[in-house]
């Protein structure tokens, strides 16, 4: 059975990689460079956080060395 933090962390990873930004016809390159990047820097924590779950107790002890 899932902790309620294990499934709050499953919320904020939804959250994470389902994050979009509006795009206005008035925006400019720049803008929408800085949206994009915005975008995919949502996504990319949400698969690290996502891994980071997935890993077991041994992997995360591994990585904290």
């Amino acid at each position: 059975m899932k902790t309620v933090l294990e499934l709050q962390l499953e919320v904020l990873v939804k959250w994470l990689k389902d994050y979009s930004e509006s795009y206005d016809e008035r925006d400019g390159a720049l803008e929408c460079a800085v949206k994009n990047a915005r975008v995919e820097t949502m996504f990319k924590l949400g698969d690290y956080l996502e891994e980071i779950l997935a890993m077991s107790d041994e992997q995360i002890k591994d990585e904290l060395k």
